[in-house]
């Protein structure tokens, strides 16, 4: 049971932006329009880590396709 709570650590948009190295603008804009996987919890916008990196790997994937 140790490890699955680690990787289901909440990042906060600061965070975010930081991991993916793009602007703190941006991760709301794409939390906002669904563009990248994203909680709300009251106003405030939180991402697992795991749900990033599955999608950043889906991502990274279908740009490879598309070159």
């Amino acid at each position: 049971m140790g490890g699955t709570m680690e990787q289901d650590v909440l990042l906060n948009v600061k965070q975010v932006a930081q991991y993916l190295q793009l602007k703190e603008s941006t991760i709301y804009s794409w939390a906002q329009d669904a563009k990248i996987p994203a909680i709300k919890i009251g106003r405030t916008w939180r991402f697992r880590r795991t749900d990033l990196d599955s999608w950043l790997q889906r991502h990274l994937q279908h740009e490879s396709e598309n070159e």
